[in-house]
């Protein structure tokens, strides 16, 4: 297990390709996953696992409970009768103890892996928007539709949602500057990493997600203080100061993006005509939410019977789309206190809250960037419950819990 490849041993360059397939197919990533669990297993003995675990209870035990417990309201959740509502139920929500037992019982990988593990996430965030790209390109010649390059349309190409597909590239760009714009490097170097976060940033707004492009820019702003305070990073604070003054720019020039934005304002659903106004649609999915979770707020309904629950509150709002599409409450905390009640909500703000204090105190900048990410995207969705969301913030966010970016001994302290 110690024998190294390119300067990895066998469990990062595992943790490698199962990290690279997170924006691509779900079974090459489910298979990938896997391969890294088993090996993960075997690298080091069971009573060296059983001490680190010992030394980092809080962090695998927490997640385990908010596991636990939903496997629990199983028990009540009446539309989870069948078996194979129950092994799915089950089987979406594994990643909760998997990740953190993993991550906190191996030996730690060092830095210099972590940086290849997150240049490899990059470079395949880079080759999956160039072959979306190219695709939509050749679809546009062929139809002269010029929806075809942007939003899913664009993303659909790699079977993903532009929603994830925006989250993993603003990350990407967070990873960037990380490494090389608030520390010292070549000028080439950086003039490759400021081309990419150019690129990203285009393709972000190709994507057309409202609530990345909304992130991206407020990441700009706290950027620009963060360099300009701590760093003294003129190089840093003059990057963000272009992109900030680009992304309204690039609104005005991709029409498709800007129609979106402007579709969206505040008003209150009246039919399929606002089925395209993001901020009323979520005013029909939140109030519909509310309304169930008042009936039992403390318990829940559970996750099948929430859905099925959520689903009829639609058709008696007139809201058909959510009906067809299969809408959850787009917003993970209404969501999690809707299947799992308050005990679940609780647990999941003592997880996030926990970790946040951690990355803070520990200067760990991406674990904070991952979090705030993750949290504000996770009001207008509900990340937690699909792969591409959940595998990608409990991956990342273990691997930078227990194994820091600068090399550093002692336990994770909750």
């Amino acid at each position: 297990m110690n024998q190294k490849i390119g300067g990895m041993n066998i469990v990062a360059i595992c943790l490698l390709l199962a990290v690279i397939t997170i924006p691509l197919d779900y079974l090459w990533n489910s298979y990938f996953i896997a391969l890294f669990s088993i090996v993960a297993l075997l690298s080091n003995n069971f009573f060296k696992k059983i001490e680190y675990l010992k030394a980092n209870k809080f962090f695998w035990i927490v997640p385990a409970a908010y596991f636990f417990w939903s496997a629990i309201t199983l028990l009540w959740d009446k539309q989870a009768r069948h078996s194979e509502y129950i092994i799915k139920g089950l089987e979406s929500k594994v990643s909760w103890v998997a990740f953190p037992i993993i991550f906190a019982s191996i030996e730690r990988i060092d830095p210099k892996s972590i940086k290849k593990i997150l240049f490899a996430f990059i470079a395949t965030n880079i080759a999956g928007s160039l072959y979306c790209l190219w695709k939509a390109y050749l679809e546009y010649k062929a139809t002269n539709y010029i929806n075809i390059l942007f939003y899913h349309h664009l993303s659909r190409h790699i079977n993903i949602s532009a929603i994830y597909f925006s989250m993993y590239c603003v990350f990407s760009i967070y990873i960037l500057f990380f490494y090389f714009f608030f520390k010292k490097q070549s000028g080439w170097i950086r003039l490759l990493s400021l081309l990419c976060v150019g690129y990203l940033a285009v393709f972000i707004m190709l994507l057309s997600s409202k609530i990345f492009i909304f992130l991206l820019y407020l990441s700009a702003l706290i950027f620009i203080v963060y360099s300009f305070y701590y760093f003294k990073s003129k190089l840093g604070t003059l990057i963000m100061l272009v992109l900030l003054i680009a992304i309204p720019v690039l609104l005005i020039k991709f029409p498709y993006v800007q129609s979106r934005v402007l579709d969206t304002h505040i008003k209150e659903y009246s039919g399929p005509e606002d089925d395209q106004n993001g901020l009323a649609v979520r005013g029909v999915l939140w109030e519909s939410s509310w309304k169930l979770i008042r009936s039992k707020p403390i318990l829940g309904w559970g996750r099948y019977s929430a859905q099925d629950a959520l689903e009829k509150q639609y058709m008696r709002m007139g809201f058909l789309e959510g009906v067809k599409e299969n809408y959850n409450s787009h917003n993970q905390y209404l969501y999690t206190w809707l299947c799992y009640g308050l005990t679940g909500l609780l647990l999941i703000a003592i997880y996030f809250s926990k970790l946040l204090q951690t990355f803070i105190r520990k200067k760990q900048l991406l674990g904070i960037g991952l979090l705030f990410l993750f949290i504000f995207a996770n009001i207008t969705e509900c990340m937690l419950e699909v792969q591409k969301g959940l595998v990608f913030f409990l991956l990342f966010v273990n691997l930078f819990l227990f194994h820091p970016l600068r090399q550093q001994l002692g336990k994770v302290t909750a």
